[in-house]
């Protein structure tokens, strides 16, 4: 309930932030790269049993901001609707998030392929870096699938991060079928 909450608040947010920016033809690099920072509060609901912010909990954070991105980039473009479905997702936890902490989440996109958009995500409380993951999705329309052109990302732009976190992905496909 809490995150529909937070994302019914950042809807009507955002929406009134964009109706003061104009629509362009064309997403630059810099504004598709541009770092989506949000602030959260560590809630009562937000709480695991074990005293700190579960895993799950991270996800839903994370898709807050990544709804906001696009939103704002299918804004910029004149899209109506386009939604996204993640692929893969993989955290590294340094330290507990705890009960009440404010947690400042950067999500940055990372890079794309002819198929996905890839995100890095970092946590901090108070400066400090907590844990950090990647998220790998695809945008879908009413019609299906979309590629990543669709918000102007053209060809590759991978790293070597994400190339050997592909790998691994792979690997552990076919491991499963084998």
């Amino acid at each position: 309930m809490n995150m529909l909450i937070r994302f019914f608040i950042m809807v009507s947010l955002l929406k009134q932030q964009l109706k003061q920016q104009s629509m362009s033809e064309r997403i630059s690099i810099e504004t598709l790269t541009e770092p989506t920072v949000r602030n959260y509060r560590v809630l009562p609901h937000d709480m695991g049993f074990r005293d700190h912010l579960p895993n799950y909990r991270y996800l839903s954070f994370i898709e807050l901001n990544v709804t906001r991105w696009v939103m704002a980039c299918c804004h910029q473009k004149g899209i109506k609707k386009l939604n996204w479905v993640m692929s893969m997702q993989e955290m590294v936890y340094l330290k507990p998030i705890k009960f009440l902490d404010k947690v400042t989440l950067s999500s940055k996109v990372a890079g794309w392929d002819q198929k996905y958009v890839y995100f890095e995500h970092r946590f901090f409380v108070k400066n400090q870096l907590m844990s950090m993951g990647m998220t790998k999705f695809i945008f879908t329309d009413k019609k299906g699938k979309c590629t990543p052109e669709v918000l102007d990302m053209v060809g590759e732009h991978l790293t070597d991060t994400i190339t050997t976190w592909n790998s691994n992905q792979a690997a552990l496909k076919s491991a499963k079928s084998g």
